[in-house]
């Protein structure tokens, strides 16, 4: 969607806060909903500036217990569940792109960010 519909779309949930900069970004957009951070920006390789790039955070660094808000894929929220149980569920495509090298499979805290990349420039 364009940057417009996005923030149009998010402004249900929270103020749109607008600015800040990233590299290689044509626009970006954040709002906080309870402990839950969005970034949605669209990088230089996203066709039309449409955003590519959606980036979900917990507010808590080392989160030790589930989010306040649901954050769902599929069937399960992302965030309600300890790394080990997701790893469980999820399909091994799936991981790639939600689970970054660095996260143990086998902890039992919860996930503090998930990033989904529709462009596919950029994606990690």
């Amino acid at each position: 969607m364009t940057e417009h519909a996005a923030q149009w779309a998010a402004s249900t949930l929270a103020d749109i806060r607008v600015g800040g900069w990233m590299c290689g970004a044509h626009w970006t957009f954040f709002f906080v909903h309870c402990d839950i951070l969005v970034t949605a920006y669209a990088c230089t390789a996203c066709t039309e500036q449409t955003m590519g790039h959606l980036i979900v955070e917990r507010t808590e660094r080392v989160p030790d217990r589930p989010a306040d808000v649901p954050v769902a894929f599929g069937d399960f929220d992302l965030f309600g569940y300890p790394i080990h149980e997701l790893t469980e569920v999820l399909d091994p495509s799936d991981r790639k792109l939600l689970l970054s090298t660095d996260i143990n499979p086998q902890s039992t805290h919860y996930l503090s960010a998930v990033r989904l990349d529709a462009c596919e420039s950029d994606r990690r």
